[in-house]
């Protein structure tokens, strides 16, 4: 229920401005909260005073200079980045009168899918489905691999069997199991319900042979950021490319991605970090403004949290959200506590 992080706000001298966050997630970030305010302090003065006539320049110009002073360099500090350009394109919204997606593209979507989150026993997927709290979502997002085997089998057939005909599931090991425990795991599962498998197997070798085993494509999220396995990604078993903002950071290495697995044949999915809504509410904006075929995004964690920071709270539960709502000033909860620190 708690999640550690900085704002960043950006103001012009007409007094116009953006929020962003950035909040490096434990485990899947390299970047640690002290390194975080260590580069913030080297770039923010570089970017005071400095006058952008268009955001590609100004992302640009952020992404050079996080990857100047981050640990490894090469936007070594992507949580940073993403915050930063989040901002910057909330201001130059503000500039226009229209949402961040329209400043990110020429023809943005204006709604944008959501998948719900499923982490629990067969008892709690029963409670879950009898509840209909699923219901709307146009795919469920079930995590694997933590309970034995039988126990996973019936989690997924409570839900396919009480959720609605057209939801599917994407079924996601986190890289945990061994070929023959997730072909224990999926085999029989209808390939017309499971929209992927995402990153199941420890050894991204072996993707070929469960697809084989299973007839069950593969969503990859971790394995693309390995450059010698990112040939995996034009495989004709995978079927979706899983991209988390704040851990690729630049918005021209979102496009860039997006228009690779455009070109490989895959949906994009855009899936977050645990951010609070503010983070969440950029990410839907370039979730809209993103090239390729997309799938329902990874953006419905918001209820992980016990205290939202946007009004009214983001919320993902109608399995959809539209761009035009988006909520880009934090609560006044929030800018209070904004205000003190500063002030101390």
């Amino acid at each position: 229920a708690q999640r550690e992080g900085r704002f960043v706000r950006i103001t012009t001298t007409d007094r116009l401005v953006g929020y962003g966050e950035i909040a490096p997630l434990p485990g899947l970030h390299e970047e640690t909260l002290a390194e975080v305010d260590r580069v913030l302090k080297t770039v923010a003065p570089d970017l005071e005073g400095r006058e952008f006539m268009m955001f590609d320049a100004f992302a640009q110009n952020v992404a050079n200079r996080v990857a100047a002073c981050a640990p490894s360099g090469d936007f070594g500090c992507p949580s940073v980045v993403f915050g930063l350009q989040s901002a910057g394109a909330a201001v130059f919204a503000d500039a226009a009168d229209t949402t961040p997606a329209s400043i990110l593209s020429l023809e943005p979507r204006d709604r944008v899918a959501i998948n719900a989150l499923f982490v629990g026993s067969p008892a709690a997927a029963a409670e879950a489905v009898a509840s209909g709290e699923l219901d709307p979502y146009p795919c469920v997002k079930v995590k694997a691999g933590r309970l034995d085997i039988e126990a996973d089998r019936q989690v997924f057939e409570i839900l396919l069997a009480g959720l609605p005909e057209n939801t599917v599931l994407r079924i996601d090991a986190n890289r945990s199991l061994t070929l023959d425990d997730a072909t224990a795991r999926f085999r029989g599962l209808p390939p017309s319900r499971i929209e992927y498998l995402e990153e199941p197997l420890t050894d991204p070798g072996e993707f070929a042979e469960l697809h084989a085993r299973t007839g069950l494509t593969i969503g990859l999220d971790e394995t693309l950021h390995i450059p010698s396995l990112r040939d995996i990604g034009r495989a004709s078993y995978v079927s979706a490319w899983c991209l988390k903002p704040s851990l690729i950071g630049h918005w021209g290495r979102m496009t860039f991605l997006a228009k690779e697995a455009e070109r490989a044949g895959s949906a994009l999915v855009v899936s977050s970090a645990l951010e609070t809504g503010l983070g969440l509410w950029s990410q839907v904006q370039m979730a809209a403004a993103l090239p390729g075929r997309t799938a329902a995004a990874g953006l419905g964690t918001e209820g992980w949290l016990r205290l939202d920071t946007v009004t009214p709270p983001y919320d993902a539960s109608f399995g959809v959200v539209r761009t035009s709502d988006w909520q880009g000033t934090p609560s006044e909860r929030v800018l209070d506590k904004l205000r003190f620190l500063r002030a101390a």
